[in-house]
C-alpha cells in the first residue's frame, strides 16, 4: 500500500482560512498539489 496523495480535512488545517466551507478548502488544495509528486509515487507504486 503506497499513499499517492493526501489531504487533511480536519477543521484545525482549513478553519481560519476556510470557515465551514470544506469543499472550498480541497479545490485549493488541487490547485496547489504537486502533481509530478503524485505522478512520480504512482509509477513507483506500480512497480
Amino acid at each position: 500500500l503506497v499513499p499517492l496523495f493526501g489531504i487533511d480535512v480536519w477543521e484545525h488545517a482549513y478553519y481560519l482560512q476556510y470557515k465551514n466551507v470544506r469543499a472550498d478548502y480541497v479545490k485549493a488544495i488541487f490547485d496547489v498539489a504537486n502533481w509530478g509528486d503524485v505522478s512520480k509515487r504512482y509509477e513507483n507504486a506500480l512497480k
